[in-house]
Parts: C-alpha cells; sequence; structure tokens
C-alpha cells in the first residue's frame, strides 16, 4: 500500500511540476511576442522620423502619370514616381529641392520601324512661380521598335521657396504636361 500511495504521489508531483514548466513557456512564449511586438513598433516610429541632420524628403508622383508624343504618336513616355529631397547649407539654411524620377519610354512603332528616342534635356519643370527649370542630369533615351526602356535618374534642382507644379514634356514638335504632388 505504501508503494501504491508514493507512486501516487509522485505521478501527482510529477504531474504538477510538468504543469507548471509549460505554463512558464506560455507565458515565456507570450513575453517573448510582445517583446518583438514592442521592438518592431520602435523600430517603424525610428524609421518615420528623420535621424539627426537628415533632410527632409518628399515622395514624388505625377498626375496622369503618362503621355503620347510624336507626330505620329509613336512615342508613349511614363513618368515613374520619384524623390525631392530639401537642400540646405552646413548652417541650415534653405538651397532648395533636388527632384529626381524616371521615366520609362515605349516605341510604338511596328517592328521594321524607326527608333524612337527622347532627350530629357529638351523637358521643362515648371515652378508655382511660373519659372521654368531644365534638368541638372540625366541622358537621352531610345528605344526600338515595340519595345520599352526606362531611363537612368533625371535629376533638377529647384530654387530655394518654389515647389513644382508640372512637369512639361517635348518630343518632334509635341508636348504634353503632367502635374508634380509632392506627399
Amino acid at each position: 500500500m505504501k508503494k501504491i500511495y508514493l507512486v501516487g504521489v509522485m505521478a501527482v508531483a510529477l504531474l504538477f511540476s510538468c504543469k507548471s514548466k509549460s505554463d512558464k513557456s506560455a507565458d515565456t512564449a507570450v513575453s517573448d511576442s510582445t517583446a518583438v511586438t514592442t521592438t518592431t513598433t520602435e523600430t517603424e516610429i525610428k524609421t518615420t522620423e528623420p535621424v539627426g541632420n537628415a533632410p527632409k524628403s518628399y515622395v514624388v508622383t505625377f498626375a496622369p502619370d503618362s503621355a503620347v508624343l510624336g507626330k505620329q504618336q509613336e512615342v508613349a513616355l511614363k513618368v515613374l514616381p520619384g524623390n525631392a529631397t530639401e537642400l540646405s547649407d552646413p548652417d541650415g539654411k534653405a538651397e532648395g529641392l533636388e527632384l529626381t524620377f524616371k521615366i520609362s519610354l515605349t516605341n510604338k512603332n511596328k517592328i521594321g520601324g524607326h527608333t524612337v528616342g527622347v532627350s530629357p534635356s529638351d523637358f521643362r519643370l515648371l515652378l508655382d512661380n511660373n519659372i521654368s527649370v531644365s534638368q541638372q542630369n540625366g541622358s537621352y533615351i531610345s528605344a526600338e521598335p515595340e519595345s520599352t526602356k526606362e531611363s537612368e535618374s533625371i535629376t533638377y534642382r529647384i530654387p530655394a521657396g518654389a515647389k513644382p507644379k508640372s512637369l512639361k514634356l517635348f518630343n518632334d514638335e509635341t508636348r504634353a504636361s503632367v502635374d508634380v504632388i509632392l506627399k
């Protein structure tokens, strides 16, 4: 009888000891998931706020984002979203914005037709004070018939106190305009 009683006490002790460990594991798992959530939230907050002397940035979108140019409407341009960064001198004085974006050129000519190209140096960025500025950086892009090419980055420097209003696109004596939106 003592052996049965002893085995019963050991079984109950084993049962409670295992249960308390699993409860602790569950508590630890809950604590770990809370810690992960907290860490993620803190990381998100840190990435949305500028760090130290980080310049203010904007996302640049265009509306409408595409235009058809050319005398036979053979050039389809899509202006891809980009970014704008506020520029300042070491003393913190505003020097303007640097706006950067890319374009996608589609040649609508049929196979066997002519290659088409556009030069971003022909584009003009109209500012809110009705001054037009030309690109600072960007290169000629061309596409074979029935193909699409993406340009390298096109950069505009905007003087302090001005904001971009629209982008004027020119090709083969045709023009189109797309609005510039800073977010």
